[in-house]
């Protein structure tokens, strides 16, 4: 499959859901060599019936290899495709554990819900942001307190900013800039 071919699959046929199945499965390919069927339940949290009709699914559009009771490997395809959503998970759990400081469950979870959603150009620009943030650890690592600080000022600022740029009424810039409290 060419890699047009793949990012038309990917852009026209996937769904959160089978965008998850092929990480899953790419995931157990480079720790195991292959995935099974009852490995992609227990990491999906569904029935192992669910997995079987996914699957399939996923074989139809030509990005796995599968047959009942037979390990489960991507196709060329499908391994270019969950290359770039384990990439962009990745980039995107960086960002949400280290720089929004969430913890690293919390981060993974958003990151997961979140990471084939996003544009190419803005996967990118966060990957060049969560490299160029792991270079600047010190700078990072106290924002929330500096926030917190700050918090009323910079909560003025954004009102004011608001005001202006957005021609908000000064109350209704206000109670915006409220929400980030």
């Amino acid at each position: 499959m060419s890699s047009a071919a793949s990012e038309s699959i990917s852009e026209r046929a996937l769904t959160p859901s089978l965008e998850n199945y092929l990480k899953i499965i790419y995931r157990e390919e480079l720790t195991g060599g292959a995935a099974q069927a009852s490995t992609i339940a227990d990491a999906a949290g569904v029935s192992r019936a669910t997995v079987t009709s996914t699957l399939k699914a996923l074989r139809s559009l030509g990005l796995i290899e599968y047959e009942a009771y037979k390990p489960i490997t991507l196709t060329e395809g499908g391994r270019r495709i969950g290359q770039d959503l384990m990439h962009r998970h990745i980039i995107f759990r960086e960002f949400f554990q280290h720089v929004l400081q969430f913890d690293e469950a919390q981060a993974d979870a958003i990151a997961g819900e979140m990471s084939g959603t996003m544009p190419r150009h803005v996967v990118r620009r966060c990957g060049r942001f969560v490299l160029y943030m792991q270079k600047n650890k010190d700078f990072w690592k106290d924002w929330q307190n500096e926030y917190d600080s700050e918090r009323d000022s910079l909560i003025s600022a954004l009102s004011q900013t608001l005001a202006e740029q957005a021609s908000l009424p000064p109350e209704e810039a206000d109670m915006l800039a409220q929400k980030y409290r």
